[in-house]
């Protein structure tokens, strides 16, 4: 019986274009095949999401740092690694960096350059992919999403470990003991609303754009029991601050937060809540 990853070689080796499945991965691309993309770096993954029911796992490539996240927070040292901001240590990660594929070109990595690791699956649950990159990489081994969209930290947590027959519970655990700690310090400061502005600093009357509500930091401030405030024009900061509201910035210039903030995962949500609020008080 052929294997997928097989049927990819036959098909390589048949000179079978790889333009579809090799197209870019953008900050922000959508998931249709005419998807756009934007320059704006806390913009979201958006990731396609089909089911997968495949043998047990043993092998697995993360294609996303907070896909790396849950894998190292199972206890599974992974074949390899990619991330579009680096697969390295990060201040909640303090693992040596993968193996990566060696792939210089835009976006997510060549199915050719993965080949080589022989992997069984591929975790996306939080990676930037097009359809056609997805149908490529389903062709060489397990995709690991979730076909109701992109998750929040504990589904991505319980979807990887059921994939790679892990307990979640442990790291789960000491997720929720970290963010209810913050939670109890934010209230006894009074705090019952957050608003994150970006940009690097700015005057009392200064317009500053703030982060949507929507966002995915926004989804977990919420399910904090916190009100996210969030403006779709920029807004004069002074405006910002009244009673109640913690105003916390992110420099886009700061790589560790701008990849916590886009892709918070059971060990970076912890840790750039803390960061955010460091020394700051509200109103």
């Amino acid at each position: 019986m052929t294997s997928r990853r097989d049927a990819l070689r036959l098909a390589l080796g048949a000179g079978l274009g790889l333009a579809g499945l090799t197209a870019c991965g953008t900050t922000g691309e959508t998931t249709t095949s005419s998807a756009s993309s934007t320059s704006d770096p806390l913009a979201p993954p958006s990731p396609v999401r089909t089911p997968t029911d495949d043998p047990p796992i043993r092998r697995v490539i993360p294609l996303s740092s907070a896909d790396l996240d849950v894998v190292l927070a199972l206890g599974v040292e992974p074949e390899a690694a990619w991330a579009e901001d680096g697969s390295g240590p990060r201040p909640w990660r303090d693992h040596p960096s993968p193996p990566a594929p060696d792939w210089g070109g835009p976006g997510l990595p060549s199915l050719r350059s993965l080949l080589p690791f022989g992997v069984d699956a591929f975790a996306l649950a939080a990676a930037d992919v097009s359809e056609a990159q997805l149908r490529g990489f389903e062709q060489l081994a397990t995709v690991i999403v979730d076909p109701a969209g992109r998750p929040g930290w504990r589904q991505h947590l319980k979807l990887v470990g059921e994939a790679l027959h892990r307990d979640p519970a442990p790291a789960a655990a000491a997720a929720e003991e970290a963010l209810d700690a913050w939670a109890r310090a934010q209230r006894g400061l009074g705090v019952d609303a957050l608003v994150v502005v970006v940009g690097t600093g700015a005057r009392p009357d200064t317009p500053v754009a703030t982060l949507d509500d929507r966002s995915p930091l926004g989804g977990e401030i919420r399910e904090l029991g916190f009100d996210v405030v969030s403006h779709r024009e920029p807004i004069p900061y002074r405006q910002l601050r009244r009673p109640g509201v913690q105003v916390v910035r992110v420099d886009p210039r700061d790589g560790d937060v701008v990849t916590a903030v886009r892709q918070p995962s059971v060990s970076s949500l912890p840790w750039v809540l803390d960061r955010l609020v460091e020394g700051r008080r509200p109103v």
